[in-house]
């Protein structure tokens, strides 16, 4: 049985914000009268999850204080210029690798921000390219050295690559969607779908910018495994939902909804999709007739409740929380042993696959996350684990069909 806990006041309060603003933006929100206390826990969970910005269209001067007023609107001055400052340089990275004859799509980013009310609302930290064929992201990374992105790591489990510029601008080279999880056959259709991806693309122009895109279905599956990725390691947040919802809300073509469900049904991630559909439905304002998911493949509410109630303490990407750093399939000790030795595997993809390396590289992922934890947030290593266990019963319960 799950442990579900119910939203409060302020929770509930941010989620309808949330929907007026994807829905009717300019509007003011009709919320619930909200103490003083309550309002600040408002906006710091909007500022948590990284939505603020999404607000300032429909939060007005005379609902909170003045200090909060113009604290939302320097944020979101901030967001609205780094969201230009990326789009310009998206641009010009990808006409750069189109010019050398490769093809980079762009994952997430303004691809996905094109649907928002306001684009520039949608906070976007980095840029995200997706080369398929490894030997043509070898060649991509070099151009990208060449024009003054220098690698701040070494290939992360054979997923990506983080690039940075003189100007603090982030890029990531993506040769996989993500990293490898435990299921072998999603794994498999993981690969055998990125192969296929390329087809399935398309040069779009977004505001007199052209970026290469996915066609609705693979980008909203790229999306759904790149939540599941963040679900099954420390967690996702609301913003992840927020792309959910427009990106459906935007699609007319019920092609493209089936396309979607059946890469979901051969990948075996039918109930996680089902469950992140419902909730946008339920929550968010994502209507039934734009849902991805067909109608007779309902969920139990008690997971879809599960499940909210873990997005809203996770924070952007499961930050919120000092104690979640992993998640895992059980809560028994050997449910401990899979999750170090997975995230050995994760850390150490070739070598990894050396028997003989294993007991060195066990020490390694150690220490590893040791360092990591201290630097992250020196959260104790038995809350850790405790709060991995916990987390594991909804893991199973909806990564296991």
């Amino acid at each position: 049985m799950i442990s579900i806990s119910t939203i409060d006041k302020t929770e509930y309060t941010l989620l309808q914000c949330l929907s007026q603003s994807l829905q009717q933006p300019g509007k003011p929100a009709v919320t619930p009268s909200l103490t003083d206390k309550e309002w600040q826990q408002l906006w710091i969970l909007a500022d948590r999850h990284e939505v603020l910005s999404l607000l300032e269209n429909i939060w007005k001067p005379d609902r909170i204080s003045k200090e909060q007023w113009l604290a939302i609107q320097s944020k979101t001055a901030r967001t609205v210029q780094r969201a230009i400052q990326l789009q310009v340089l998206n641009a010009r990275l990808t006409a750069l690798l189109e010019k050398e004859g490769i093809i980079a799509v762009t994952l997430k980013g303004c691809t996905v921000a094109r649907f928002y009310p306001v684009p520039e609302f949608r906070k976007t930290t980095d840029i995200d390219l997706f080369v398929a064929d490894r030997e043509e992201a070898k060649r991509a990374l070099q151009i990208l050295e060449a024009n003054g992105f220098h690698p701040s790591e070494e290939w992360h489990a054979n997923h990506h690559v983080i690039l940075n510029s003189a100007e603090k601008e982030v890029v990531e080279l993506h040769t996989t969607w993500a990293d490898e999880f435990k299921e072998k056959h999603l794994n498999q259709s993981l690969k055998k779908l990125q192969k296929e991806s390329g087809q399935h693309c398309q040069r779009i122009d977004f505001q007199g910018l052209k970026v290469y895109a996915y066609e609705t279905a693979w980008q909203g599956f790229y999306l759904m495994i790149h939540m599941l990725q963040h679900f099954v390691g420390s967690g996702f947040g609301l913003r992840n939902l927020c792309d959910w919802v427009v990106l459906w809300e935007n699609c007319d073509d019920a092609k493209e909804r089936e396309d979607f469900w059946r890469m979901v049904c051969e990948s075996g991630t039918a109930e996680f999709a089902k469950a992140v559909t419902a909730i946008c439905v339920n929550d968010l304002g994502l209507s039934k007739e734009k849902s991805p998911v067909p109608a007779e493949n309902p969920v139990e509410q008690e997971v879809i409740d599960a499940l909210l109630r873990d997005i809203l303490d996770a924070g952007e990407f499961g930050y919120s929380e000092a104690e979640r750093m992993v998640g895992m399939d059980g809560d028994a000790w050997t449910a401990y042993v899979r999750e170090f030795h997975h995230q050995m595997h994760i850390n150490f993809p070739r070598a990894g696959k050396i028997i003989l390396l294993w007991p060195v590289l066990w020490i390694a992922t150690l220490v590893r996350f040791l360092r990591n934890n201290r630097r992250l947030n020196r959260a104790p290593i038995s809350a850790i684990m405790k709060k991995a266990g916990k987390r594991g019963q909804l893991v199973s319960c909806l990564t296991s069909k």
